[in-house]
């Protein structure tokens, strides 16, 4: 603190009409310089970053190919590519209701009809049980496209998904 002190008092004592004006050519080409070699600094790095993120995209297009492929050969495999169904409480109470609805339709001597309709309504049930994971993808944010062909590698219908959608 004491030298910034001593050099402020002999800055403040020199006589600055004395002293020679900087030569503005020279001082212009040391701006100019300085200016060239920042730009050039800025495009190099500019450069750099974005070929690094060109060879990020190219590996993660590798990777995601690799899972497309990996996804297709799994669900080759039967014990992995049958999903584990969790029942939901939403699901048992179906599953009650279904089975008082089937004993009380046994009493019926229209118990025909009710079966009829009955195995129409688990049909329908255990089809969308089948596309609920693929519901799910969709949910998620997957596209569209991408589900269908995955539901067409599967050997399940694409046209049978639309018609879930649109419920």
């Amino acid at each position: 603190m004491m030298q910034d002190n001593m050099k402020n008092r002999e800055i403040a004592n020199i006589d600055m009409t004395k002293i020679a004006a900087l030569q503005q050519k020279r001082t212009l080409a040391f701006v100019n310089h300085f200016v060239f070699t920042t730009v050039q600094f800025l495009n190099n790095f500019a450069k750099k970053c974005e070929q690094k993120l060109m060879h990020f995209e190219r590996k993660l297009e590798k990777i995601n190919a690799t899972m497309v492929l990996l996804e297709a050969r799994l669900s080759s495999i039967p014990e992995v590519n049958t999903p584990q169904k969790v029942p939901k409480p939403e699901e048992s109470i179906n599953e009650q209701e279904n089975n008082q609805k089937v004993t009380v339709s046994e009493q019926n001597d229209e118990s025909q009809v009710n079966d009829n309709q009955l195995e129409t309504t688990t049909e329908s049930s255990t089809v969308k049980s089948e596309y609920d994971r693929f519901l799910k993808m969709v949910q998620v944010g997957v596209p569209i496209d991408a589900v269908k062909l995955k539901i067409a590698l599967e050997g399940l219908d694409p046209n049978e998904f639309d018609n879930i959608m649109r419920k």
